[in-house]
């Protein structure tokens, strides 16, 4: 069964969706978005995933994005985040009452888990990351380069503007600005995220547009003990090109995991 709530934290109004799974003693899942994400652009990853492993699934928009309440500001900021994961992310979990959880964190989503269970390790069970980004790399930019140029084009907007209406020109502009400033080419969280000591699945497309194979080989020296698990013939969006086969990874995961 799928509930919708909006949450007031921080604030801020947050529309959030829950997925209730058949397994109620189990720790449940939070799926954190990309870049440009929100809820809407899961479609219905949330009902598969709960069917597949038993737990309830947790989503949100993040503030400004979807249904949520706007940005104030957008300018380019490395820190944001950081921001999610220390302060927003807490506060959210807090609203909704769940003191642990797993995390599936789809790209910029990947970078808050990861930074959030290093910074919350009592409160993270797992982390799956998916096109994550732990420091900035020549593909990164290009791909991030091209985005913006059908941006400005109008197609790329269009689609946005479906899912984040009036959202969608903040939200863009912060993520793209951030990622082309000159001053973005030094972030690196890859000593950060050495404190994360829960379980992690670092999933990667073979062809992403967005990233390369070295952000998963930064990971797992990062992290220690974490596992890899590349999606052939798949670009930025594994949970929905390869659906069957990132959702089996994740079943085999917190099957063995045993948590």
């Amino acid at each position: 069964m799928r509930e919708e709530r909006t949450l007031s934290v921080l604030g801020q109004s947050l529309y959030t969706v829950c997925v209730e799974g058949n397994d109620a003693g189990a720790t449940p899942i939070v799926l954190l978005h990309e870049g440009l994400g929100c809820v809407g652009m899961w479609h219905d990853f949330p009902e598969a995933l709960s069917r597949a492993t038993g737990r309830t699934v947790w989503a949100w928009d993040r503030w400004g994005y979807g249904k949520s309440s706007p940005l104030t500001e957008w300018e380019a900021n490395s820190q944001y985040p950081a921001f999610e994961a220390e302060t927003m992310l807490p506060s959210v979990l807090d609203a909704l009452g769940i003191g642990e959880a797993h995390f599936f964190g789809h790209s910029d989503g990947g970078t808050i888990a990861l930074l959030f269970g290093a910074l919350f390790p009592e409160r993270t069970a797992g982390i799956v990351v998916e096109a994550c980004h732990v420091y900035v790399d020549e593909l990164t930019v290009k791909g991030i380069a091209d985005a913006d140029g059908y941006f400005t084009e109008g197609t790329f907007r269009e689609k946005l503007n479906r899912h984040h209406g009036s959202n969608t020109e903040k939200a863009f502009r912060r993520w793209a600005d951030t990622w082309l400033s000159p001053s973005h080419r030094s972030w690196d969280i890859t000593e950060t995220i050495a404190a994360v000591t829960a379980p992690t699945l670092v999933i990667q497309g073979e062809n992403d547009q967005y990233g390369t194979w070295g952000q998963v080989e930064a990971i797992c020296r990062s992290v220690a003990g974490a596992t890899s698990f590349k999606v052939n013939a798949c670009r930025h969006v594994a949970h929905h090109e390869k659906r069957d086969e990132v959702v089996a990874a994740l079943v085999d995961f917190f099957d063995r995991a045993a948590f």
